[in-house]
């Protein structure tokens, strides 16, 4: 079993040791013939960025690129980005109901205790950085 996230790219730029890596994501009814004339099938462009000195020397902008990461860093930053949040946005409107009556109240609690959860992720960006790493490949 394979124990990589792996998606193809193009590298769109470098900035010294960072490379943004262009990833054109498509839905899987997207190689469809029909797919122009369907609202079903999608296609989105994301970026990367990968940190990476060594990779940065050696490749090209316009190179094609496999970008890989581990899964466990994948379920990790699922985890940062909706499990905790959901945690504590459900646990809020819980406390708050049992000590108030107000149901908009708790729903608006809810919401708002997502505000510093994701101030606090913001201003830890550089070590999020850090810990969730990308890998390339030439491909």
């Amino acid at each position: 079993m394979n124990n990589n996230i792996e998606h193809l790219g193009v590298i769109d730029r470098i900035d010294g040791i960072c490379l943004k890596v262009r990833i054109q994501q498509m839905s899987a009814c997207s190689s469809c013939k029909v797919a122009k004339h369907c609202s079903a099938s999608e296609q989105k462009t994301k970026y990367v960025d990968v940190y990476d000195a060594e990779a940065a020397a050696l490749l090209h902008v316009g190179d094609e690129v496999k970008v890989k990461a581990s899964l466990s860093t994948g379920y990790q930053a699922v985890w940062l980005g909706f499990g905790v949040p959901l945690l504590l946005m459900l646990l809020t409107i819980l406390i708050v109901a049992n000590v108030q009556t107000d149901e908009t109240v708790a729903a608006l609690s809810g919401i708002a205790v997502l505000v510093p959860y994701y101030i606090v992720i913001y201003c830890l960006r550089d070590k999020l950085r850090r810990k969730f790493t990308f890998r390339v490949e030439k491909n």
